[in-house]
């Protein structure tokens, strides 16, 4: 494409765009930009806070309340940032999507408009590397919540479940893309939310006794605020990082330009939750959760109930949906590079269901779900949900806007403290993790194809 079309292009698109946004707006225009198969605003918000992990959240805010009002700060940092670059994204996504709207991993698309095709190459094998990994401690919550009911009764089966759960999802992840399971999508987002409603009841009513428990059962272990802030912010980039999955989302919207109000919605759906369960700990336990191992999610704290049970059953269903989402665009990505249609085919049944396979085979040679988290949000979300989100904004806005908006000075700013903040969590949550093994409490545990019977949590 020369030169100049191209740049009528993108100004045409920049125009739209800013149409769009307008609050006064203009109906013709957005009337013009609608897919009419695609999902809605509330629609898309719905896929985006079901496709969040709930047992990721269950385990944040144990890790966050744990380390006191520094963690509730550094936690608020974290989501902001997370947020805000993803807006960032789907900004950049409306800069170039009518040159690539047919495109099946948008991403990568993005970063060859920004900085040409290697970085192409690069950001479409970083996506799939973290859809492949995100991927992995979403099943082993599958086992944690299945031993969380099960109890003693199903004590020493750990290695079994992977497998099963594993059979029982593969129908599930041969659906299309986020517009043909956004009903799965919002049953997740159901179930999670009950769950957490469960979990905070539970605390509430939990005794003095069950307390200095809890308490006692962890204080063998005196770990520092440092340490937990560590786990803490991997836990917490790994749940919040939808960045990978965003514009796959995106392209299946009716109006792709509302990508921010959608973001929005979500994290008003999710985050509010949160913070009740996390204010909760904080009244019943109090100091009693600053001994506690970052092994720790919620249900170890709680008594073991009905109540408890039925939130673990809760999540165990919404973990369906997420393993689901958080795989998309790694499907996507790989049917586009094997020549496998769009349409549902016997191809996308084998590939799909061999991904599940090999993911099930990681988890069972590393059962451990928080360790996994923490080094995949330490170490590969980072990069794709902080770093490159600024870095393509700046470059496309650079290349693409004759004119700077008047907040451009402002997001410049924003985006350079991102940028020089990246690299140092990166550093910090790998340390902490380092640690973490190094003490021997969250060694990696022998593989289940080696010693189903001895491995462990």
């Amino acid at each position: 494409m020369p030169d100049s079309d191209r740049d009528k292009l993108v100004l045409h698109e920049m125009s739209s765009r800013g149409s769009a946004e307008n609050t006064s707006g203009n109906q013709d225009t957005d009337e013009e930009l609608l897919q009419a198969n695609g999902i809605n605003v509330w629609q898309t918000a719905v896929s985006l806070a079901g496709g969040m992990a709930g047992l990721g959240f269950l385990a944040i805010v144990v890790l966050v309340v744990s380390t006191g009002w520094i963690g509730f700060i550094l936690f608020s940092f974290v989501c902001s940032a997370m947020i805000y670059t993803a807006i960032l994204l789907g900004r950049c996504w409306n800069m170039v999507r009518l040159k690539w709207d047919q495109e099946r991993h948008p991403y990568g698309a993005v970063g060859e408009e920004a900085f040409g095709v290697w970085a192409r190459r690069f950001i479409n094998f970083l996506v799939a590397l973290v859809c492949f990994t995100n991927t992995i401690p979403v099943l082993m919550g599958f086992t944690e919540m299945t031993l969380t009911i099960g109890g003693m009764v199903l004590e020493g089966t750990l290695c079994f479940w992977p497998l099963v759960y594993g059979l029982i999802i593969c129908p599930f992840v041969w659906l299309g893309t986020p517009k043909n399971f956004w009903l799965l999508l919002a049953a997740s987002l159901f179930t999670c939310s009950l769950s957490m409603i469960f979990v905070t009841i539970s605390t509430f009513l939990i005794s003095d006794s069950i307390s200095d428990h809890a308490n006692a059962t962890h204080s063998e272990f005196h770990e520092s605020k440092l340490l937990h802030l560590s786990e803490a912010t991997g836990t917490v980039l790994w749940v919040l990082s939808l960045h990978s999955t965003l514009l796959t989302v995106q392209q299946d919207m009716q109006q792709p330009q509302a990508l921010t109000k959608a973001l929005i919605l979500a994290n008003f759906m999710t985050l509010p939750a949160v913070l009740v369960v996390m204010l909760s700990l904080l009244t019943v336990f109090g100091n009693a959760l600053t001994n506690v191992t970052g092994t720790a999610i919620v249900f170890s704290l709680l008594p073991d109930d009905s109540l408890k049970k039925t939130a673990a059953l809760l999540i165990l269903v919404h973990q369906t949906g997420v393993v689901l989402f958080v795989n998309n665009p790694l499907f996507q990505y790989l049917e586009e590079v094997l020549d496998i249609p769009k349409e549902f085919t016997w191809k996308r049944v084998i590939l799909r269901s061999s991904i599940i396979i090999a993911q099930v085979f990681i988890q069972e040679t590393v059962p451990h779900f928080t360790l996994l988290a923490s080094i995949s949000g330490g170490l590969l979300n980072p990069l794709l949900s902080l770093l490159i989100p600024c870095l393509c904004y700046l470059r496309l806005t650079k290349k693409c806007q004759s004119q700077p908006s008047k907040w451009f000075t402002l997001e410049t700013a924003v985006c350079f403290v991102i940028i020089g903040a990246t690299p140092c969590l990166m550093v910090f949550i790998l340390l902490g993790t380092g640690l973490s093994i190094g003490l021997g409490r969250t060694a990696f545990t022998m593989p289940c194809y080696v010693n189903a019977t001895r491995a462990g949590l």
